[in-house]
């Protein structure tokens, strides 16, 4: 075998001497052939090719039923993951387990042990708080009458002053004891025992507005309200959405200097329904809107009697309702 030049071209070439007639002594022949280098190469790169392509192709094959596969087995746990992204910090319900891979079935029964005990950790605390406010609203109101009926049998000015802040102290024991009933109906897992319903927001605001007017004279303030012109329908609960209210147009009416207007307005449009209770008070500073939601937490330097929950219960109802504040 060797390497030569023919007309110019390299060739690859193979000799084989072969006897005429062996054991005859009439000699040999010498037999050769020769090719192309570059024909070999040719040949050469196609065999490579008519190899090399259906591999390719069967890998691609391979790697897309590999994808396709491990897309279709993770699907459940894309379902998954989309439910508890979606869920709301309030809903504590099981996770559906039926259509996730048996691998994950441990798992998610262990996550919906965990929420259940939340469950019943939360339930646990709002029963507290309802018990405990239930039971403190009797003895509350027996001193507030037994302090209403001294103010009215004690002649001396001096017990007159220490009975009426007396009486203040009370009403404002009796008003945290009635906001912590509230919050402990609007936070998570209570509200699921509150029935749902197709309610009238016009006619829901007016009346809860409507209440308020003694108070609104009482203080020489302008109470007004404005409904939407078209139907104002909601679902929710009944109770609380009044509470809500009542959180509110109490702080309108409480904030509000007299002489001043509180308004509540209903509009509504395709797109969505806004409740709004609009005052012409002293409004609150923007580095405190965010905190005033917090409960318990009171804007200092108003020179007004609170507790601190009425804009917390707020929230809670409406965060409950799927609605902004």
């Amino acid at each position: 075998y060797y390497d030569d030049v023919l007309r110019g071209r390299p060739i690859r070439t193979v000799e084989l001497r072969v006897p005429v007639q062996p054991g005859s002594g009439k000699g040999s022949l010498l037999i050769q052939v020769a090719e192309r280098i570059n024909t070999r190469t040719e040949f050469a790169g196609l065999i490579i090719l008519r190899m090399v392509l259906p591999q390719a192709i069967l890998i691609l094959l391979a790697a897309f039923m590999v994808w396709y596969a491990v897309k279709r087995g993770l699907a459940p746990l894309s379902s998954l993951r989309r439910e508890i992204e979606s869920r709301s910090h309030r809903d504590l319900s099981a996770l559906p387990e039926s259509q996730a891979p048996l691998e994950v079935q441990p798992l998610i029964r262990a996550m919906n042990d965990l929420l259940e005990r939340l469950s019943k950790a939360l339930a646990t605390q709002q029963r507290f708080i309802a018990d405990a406010a239930h039971q403190l609203r009797t003895p509350v109101a027996g001193i507030k009458t037994q302090t209403e009926l001294a103010m009215r049998q004690t002649r001396s000015d001096e017990a007159q002053a220490t009975l009426r802040q007396l009486h203040t102290a009370t009403e404002q024991v009796t008003r945290l004891i009635n906001q912590l009933l509230t919050l402990a109906r609007s936070e998570p897992g209570a509200q699921a025992a509150h029935a749902m319903e197709r309610l009238d927001l016009n006619m829901l605001a007016r009346d809860a507005t409507t209440e308020w007017v003694p108070r609104a004279i009482a203080r020489d303030i302008d109470l007004g309200f404005d409904s939407a012109t078209q139907d104002a329908a909601v679902v929710g609960n009944l109770f609380l959405l009044h509470e809500m209210l009542n959180n509110l147009l109490d702080n309108a009416i409480r904030y509000t200097p007299a002489g001043g207007h509180v308004t509540v307005r209903v509009t509504a449009d395709e797109a969505r329904i806004a409740l709004t209770v609009e005052d012409n008070g002293p409004g609150i500073e923007e580095g405190e809107r965010e905190h005033v939601f917090e409960r318990f937490y009171r804007v200092l330097g108003t020179g007004v009697d609170g507790c601190g929950l009425g804009l917390a219960i707020v929230r809670e109802i409406a965060t409950g309702h799927n609605a902004e504040i």
